[in-house]
């Protein structure tokens, strides 16, 4: 048994940094929360993924 490579740990975490994954946390939570924290979750759970997207 061996440890995994970075190529390796990218293609079994399908490849989702920790921005992303947690930008869509924070949408869900915000539509779940109502109109309000709707408004708010879509405003930084995009700004999230926006960053999990570039900051590969």
């Amino acid at each position: 048994m061996q440890e995994l490579n970075v190529e390796e740990v990218t293609q079994v975490s399908g490849a989702m940094s920790d921005w992303t994954s947690g930008g869509m946390a924070v949408i869900g939570l915000g539509i779940a929360g109502g109109p309000a924290t709707g408004i708010f979750g879509l405003a930084v759970g995009g700004a999230m993924m926006f960053i999990g997207y570039f900051g590969e």
